[in-house]
């Protein structure tokens, strides 16, 4: 049955107040948890759930991405005969040729109206959209049967938050109400920055239908002009088309601001967080690097974090999760912090609440301290 679907990765409606971490690179491509992109997640769902073949609907920072994701060999979806990975490139309109290069990127629908050619070609009956800046695991294929037993032309993927997700930061979503049968009667936008007491059923941004419905709502939405995203459209016509809900249980993180990446971070330090992260992460495939061994000197301290393959360690590390090669030099103090690759913290420096992107150098002395809700965030290859 899986064989019949269709995977699509959309970057076009992904919310993106990631700072200076998605200044050259997309969503999808945010590094996470010490070793993972953001993206493998959605590869690793599609992977396991038997989906052979996957678009990529990409925006214009996807360089990085490309490089990471290449032919898809690291997901198992390299197959030769059923159709591995595919970019499709964004829809773009220049500002002005004369005189700038730079472009707008528009909502998912022109971008898909785009590639209607590419999607009519298509010999899969279904199409099952996901996105990459929601974190989660669902065997696809259990939605999609019941998709097809519900008798739903469109089925949506929730959660409903319990109580300790009603306290964490999930950033932007939709919340759904349902009637007893589960059908999706209305959809509103709502954001948790703070603890929420209400219960809510909140929308994953995944949803399956058959290909031939997808390609129908693109032609008249776009006829219309009032709509630029594919959500809207089903939004707003919830009385003509049957959307039906699908739970889904377990970990949950929705990264769409440097808030939200930075709690889910912390959160993973957390015993109860790490263990909902670490269930069947085993299932979460990502592209292999070369490891080499971390070297922790005699002077070295390291208390609830994270320490990644091949980091250098001569000073104090607390509640802070490093990627690959991080430097931390003697004398120098790293607190609830993220350091992505290749970073390297000189003698004296004292961090904390502090998000470093790849390749950055904290010099000597140095003292940079940001706050819970808002962290201080280095760009990439940036000298501080």
């Amino acid at each position: 049955m899986m064989k019949n679907v269709l995977g699509m990765i959309n970057l076009m409606n992904e919310q993106d107040d990631l700072s200076t971490l998605t200044r050259n690179r997309c969503v999808a491509a945010v590094p996470f948890a010490g070793r993972y992109r953001l993206v493998d997640f959605a590869l690793s769902n599609m992977s396991n759930s038997g989906i052979q073949k996957v678009v990529v609907l990409a925006n214009s920072k996807a360089d990085s991405l490309l490089e990471h994701v290449g032919d898809g060999h690291h997901w198992g979806l390299d197959a030769p005969d059923a159709g591995g990975v595919s970019i499709l490139p964004p829809f773009s309109l220049w500002i002005d040729p004369a005189s700038d290069t730079r472009t707008f990127d528009y909502g998912d629908l022109l971008h898909l109206y785009s590639h209607l050619e590419y999607l009519k070609s298509c010999t899969e009956t279904y199409i099952l959209l996901a996105p990459s800046s929601v974190i989660y695991r669902s065997n696809f294929e259990n939605m999609v049967d019941y998709h097809l037993s519900s008798g739903s032309e469109i089925t949506v993927l929730f959660k409903h938050l319990t109580e300790i997700d009603r306290h964490a930061h999930i950033g932007r979503a939709y919340n759904l109400e349902m009637n007893d049968q589960g059908r999706v009667t209305s959809a509103s936008p709502t954001y948790h920055a703070l603890p929420s007491l209400t219960p809510q059923n909140i929308d994953l941004d995944t949803m399956v239908m058959e290909r031939k419905l997808l390609i129908d709502l693109i032609e008249k939405s776009l006829k219309r002009g009032s709509e630029i995203y594919l959500k809207e459209v089903i939004w707003a016509h919830l009385a003509d088309i049957h959307v039906q809900g699908y739970a889904n249980h377990g970990y949950m993180a929705i990264m769409d601001s440097i808030d939200s990446y930075y709690v889910h971070s912390m959160d993973l330090l957390q015993p109860q967080g790490w263990k909902q992260f670490m269930i069947n992460q085993e299932f979460v495939y990502t592209r292999k690097e070369e490891e080499q061994a971390t070297a922790c000197n005699h002077d070295a301290l390291i208390r609830n974090s994270f320490v990644a393959h091949g980091c250098r360690i001569e000073g104090y590390v607390e509640n802070s999760i490093l990627f690959p090669g991080v430097t931390v030099s003697k004398g120098a103090s790293v607190k609830n912090s993220v350091i992505m690759h290749d970073c390297e913290i000189e003698a004296s420096v004292y961090l904390d609440r502090v998000i470093l992107d790849k390749q950055v150098v904290v010099e000597q002395g140095a003292v940079l301290c940001g706050q819970y809700a808002h962290p201080f965030v280095a760009e990439k290859s940036g000298v501080i």
